[in-house]
């Protein structure tokens, strides 16, 4: 038939339209795991920051202590 060049066409664009749709689904997957892999890592570095405060201020407070 005459149309099937064109049906071929449309085929191929359809095949072409879901590897995009596959390969942004991956893309977007892997950017949320990125995203959440550096809010850990984000809140792991305030909280061992804020550990490590805590420490220094009772350290200091011991000291102020020990001198009166």
């Amino acid at each position: 038939m005459f149309f099937d060049p064109e049906l071929k066409s449309i085929q191929e664009a359809k095949d072409r339209l879901a590897i995009c749709c596959d390969l942004r689904r991956r893309l977007v997957h892997i950017e949320v795991l990125d995203f959440w892999g550096g809010m850990r890592r984000t809140l792991s570095n305030v909280t061992l920051g804020v550990t490590v405060a805590e420490q220094i201020f009772g350290l200091l407070r011991e000291r102020k202590g020990r001198r009166r």
